[in-house]
């Protein structure tokens, strides 16, 4: 019953303010209000649901949280609109992954070598160099600009994609950029393998599975170089509702895989220095935000809605949409637009998912228990850096699928991660540090305060800023309230 408490709290207070809003607001207004109290709330946990992970349970403020929001829109819009741009990256992905992926069967052997003290550290930053300049070198003269301004262009001209000349590089002098990124790729993996003392406990392991896996991975580089330009013609022309369902998976894909890259090399070494981590963070979202900048240009665009939510019309009800996907439906005498139905869906397929993985899985236990004793569970021999690493490529993930969710709703630009993601810190201080149930319903508090707080500010013809300091409000009453959030626990 104690655990419930905060719940039926906050489930009193909104009855509360349902009823008076239904008495004094007249039923249109106040139906129209809370759906699009429910839209903000779905948009406010899509970006927090990650982050409460992130936060709550590995302790790193995350300030780039709301930039990876943002890639993970531009990234599905890429795909959804023109996906040349994203093909023309994937074999350079895959080659630099397949070279990262020897170190795991070369380790046995790299764990033998005997390295003179005087010669260990020289040669890891002469390594580290080589596979720096590999890198530079296999990008040299790559026109990354123009394959991402093939979404701009189609968006802009509403022609026709496929009768866009494609800005791919021929494959004869192509190649030699995916085989660069490939040997830079193992320069690293050896290099962060070199033993300072030579060990051979790992000497008899099997490691098939390793070589097995680099060569899934170089396959896989061989086959998205060739299909570069017939890959992307495919996408466009399969089904628009199919090809919105792979914008949703390839946002969240390169969400998680930015997420993997920036825990592995930027937040590893800095768990034991969090402040740096404020900064690494903070200064990280405005690298992302400027990249953006230089391949997409500072312009606000706007996806194009599936035809699943797109058809002329309006359906009499939910029903009667399944079938006719009009692009509006009449609730209750308001007419709303079906899309934004789909973001409170996508909200609550989000949490139902956290709350199955979290509470249900092995990897949900072994987070759970990585947190509460890191040495108990790295004594059960389980890696918890590993398992780490998922965790932050599984919270920078949802936020961006979050993002390409959100952006047929949404204008897709440089800012639009600033926007939501205090409103995502506040739902997180507001439901307690690590715990999605409570970011949800501190979205749900937050979503009908900023809607209704419009409404009245509307009304009234109060300034705009009333509505957006009301979530401020909230905030700061909960924490007089219960310090730790509603659902936190006291450390």
């Amino acid at each position: 019953m104690q655990k419930l408490r905060p719940v039926l709290i906050v489930f009193v207070i909104l009855v509360a303010l349902f009823i008076i809003g239904w008495t004094t607001m007249g039923q249109k207004p106040f139906i129209r209000t809370t759906l699009s109290g429910l839209t903000l709330s779905a948009l406010f946990f899509m970006v927090a649901a990650g982050l409460t992970l992130i936060f709550g349970l590995m302790d790193v403020l995350n300030f780039a949280h709301g930039a990876v929001f943002m890639i993970g829109a531009y990234a599905g819009w890429q795909f959804f609109t023109n996906p040349t741009f994203i093909f023309g990256l994937l074999p350079l992905i895959f080659a630099i992954l397949t070279g990262l992926s020897i170190a795991s069967p070369l380790r046995p052997r790299l764990q033998r070598l005997s390295i003179p003290e005087k010669v260990y550290n020289p040669l890891r930053f002469l390594l580290y160099i080589i596979s720096a300049v590999l890198v530079v070198i296999s990008l040299l003269g790559y026109d990354i600009i123009s394959l991402a301004e093939t979404a701009m262009v189609a968006t802009m001209t509403a022609s026709d994609p496929l009768m866009e000349a494609s800005p791919q590089e021929a494959l004869t002098g192509f190649w030699i950029r995916p085989l660069l990124l490939l040997v830079a790729g193992t320069v690293l993996s050896i290099t962060s393998q070199l033993p300072r003392t030579p060990n051979t406990d790992d000497e008899g392991k099997t490691t098939w599975k390793g070589w097995l896996l680099s060569a899934a991975l170089l396959l896989v580089t061989i086959v998205s170089s060739l299909t570069r330009e017939s890959g992307a013609i495919a996408v466009l022309e399969m089904d628009a509702n199919l090809r919105f369902v792979f914008s949703l998976l390839t946002g969240f894909l390169v969400g998680g895989g930015i997420g993997a890259a920036i825990e592995i090399t930027l937040i590893r070494p800095l768990y034991v220095r969090p402040q740096f981590l404020v900064l690494l963070t903070l200064g990280l979202a405005f690298v992302l935000q400027e990249v953006t900048q230089v391949l997409w240009d500072p312009l606000a665009y706007q996806m194009s809605r599936p035809p699943l939510f797109s058809q002329p019309g309006k359906a009499e009800n939910i029903l009667t949409w399944f079938g006719q996907w009009n692009v509006t439906i009449d609730i209750f005498g308001v007419t709303f637009p079906s899309y934004r139905l789909f973001i409170v869906v996508l909200g609550v397929v989000m949490l139902i998912a956290m709350a199955i993985v979290m509470s249900k899985t092995r990897l949900g236990m072994i987070i759970r228990a990585g947190v509460q004793d890191r040495e108990m569970v790295e004594a059960l021999g389980i890696n918890v850096r590993t398992v780490f690493t998922l965790v932050f490529a599984l919270g920078v993930g949802l936020a961006a699928l979050g993002g390409i969710g959100a952006a047929p709703f949404i204008p897709v630009e440089p800012t639009m991660g600033t926007r939501y993601q205090l409103q995502a810190f506040i739902t997180v201080v507001l439901g307690g540090m690590g715990s999605y149930g409570g970011a949800a319903i501190g979205a749900l508090l937050l979503g009908f305060a900023r809607a209704f707080g419009d409404y009245l500010a509307l009304r009234f013809s109060l300034s705009p800023a009333i509505s957006e300091a009301s979530t401020v409000i909230i905030m700061a009453i909960v924490l007089l309230v219960r310090p730790a959030g509603l659902f936190g626990r006291k450390e």
